[in-house]
């Protein structure tokens, strides 16, 4: 298979390098005194249990030499297509994707400069978008050797406008061609951040991909998009990528006021696929009546706090959840729903 210019399937030690270096030291000793034979793996561990600190995350990684830095599953759709005969065949298959999709997103080189800024330059941009082409192309070419894709069909990166603080950008990654049958992901691509610091330990890619395998593990719940794998060493997660259904837009909007609560849990149901029940359930307050009509508290009071309601009967909470990481995603009938689709800023209590 082609290679992506210098990039291919022989990485660079980890130790001392990537988003979040690990003191060379540090992993030889830990390597060395590694005796725990009943160890399932780095993906197991991280879905059985919620990891605190960044240094335990790694320690996990560490551990399990197999799992090569990723952690995770591709997605339903994609395993079943795998045209392995045995589960060892088939698990080397799911390795060698996950190498595929390794060089393909560290060949991808985001460009931030403003395109109104005296640093910006043409060239760069163009840059960018030429190695995202290219990626594309290689996924092509590797999914259909691996029979993911047929060969009719094709899979396209897509640049999505997406702030953050620690997201360096983002992809759609979708399939094209006749009876598309492939799960879309959103790729998040990581920026580098102090590996010391202790924003690590609940944002930035090994805290956020071992605190997605636990929520779909432990929380399954269809408030919360499904996390699907990530890639440590390339900096990157892939989850579901949620599209708002037709004529409803992906962040929630109310009304100022209704005629009366009625009218009010019909169109919240219609908007967030929640019903206005379940909310007050929760002993959140809904709105005042004023002149009367109906004037529902703000989506933030409402939403947010429902979904916050569901990690704390986990014994978790978000400290980052505002209403750009929790928009309108589409059910599997294609009705609006609700969806945390950011999971940095989980901590336990």
């Amino acid at each position: 298979m082609k290679n992506l210019g210098k990039t291919n399937y022989t990485m660079k030690p980890f130790y001392g390098i990537g988003q979040n270096p690990v003191p060379y030291s540090y992993c030889q000793s830990k390597l060395n005194n590694n005796t725990q034979l009943s160890f399932l793996g780095a993906t197991e561990e991280f879905s059985k249990r919620f990891i605190t600190t960044q240094k335990e995350i790694i320690d996990e990684f560490i551990k399990d030499p197999k799992s090569n830095w990723i952690a995770g599953s591709l997605p339903d759709s994609w395993l079943a297509k795998l045209t392995g005969k045995t589960q060892d065949e088939k698990n080397n298959i799911i390795e060698k994707i996950f190498m595929l999709f390794r060089a393909a997103i560290k060949h991808l080189k985001p460009y931030d400069a403003p395109k109104n800024s005296k640093e910006y330059r043409q060239s760069k941009a163009d840059l960018e978008n030429k190695r995202i082409k290219e990626a594309s192309a290689f996924l092509i070419k590797g999914l259909r050797h691996f029979g993911i894709l047929s060969e009719n069909n094709s899979v396209h990166l897509k640049r999505l406008k997406v702030k953050g603080q620690y997201i360096k950008r983002g992809y759609v990654l979708k399939e094209k061609g006749q009876n598309p049958t492939l799960e879309r992901l959103f790729i998040k691509k990581f920026k580098k951040i102090n590996p010391l610091s202790y924003e690590c330990n609940t944002n930035g890619q090994y805290s956020e991909i071992a605190h997605g395998l636990f929520l779909n593990k432990n929380i399954p719940s269809e408030y919360i998009t499904k996390f699907h794998w990530g890639d440590t060493k390339a900096g990157y997660m892939a989850t579901k990528y949620e599209t708002a259904p037709k004529h409803s837009s992906p962040i929630v909007k109310f009304r100022q006021f209704y005629d009366s609560q009625k009218e009010f849990a019909n169109d919240f149901l219609k908007k967030t696929g929640i019903e206005l029940y379940e909310v007050i359930d929760e002993d959140i307050a809904i709105g005042q009546i004023k002149k009367n009509k109906f004037h529902p508290y703000t989506k933030e009071t409402l939403i947010l706090k429902f979904l916050q309601k569901i990690l704390n009967k986990h014994g978790l909470r978000h400290n980052d959840l505002h209403n750009l990481n929790a928009i309108i995603g589409t059910t599997t009938d294609g009705k609006p729903i609700v969806k945390i689709i950011d999971i940095g800023g989980i901590t336990q209590f």
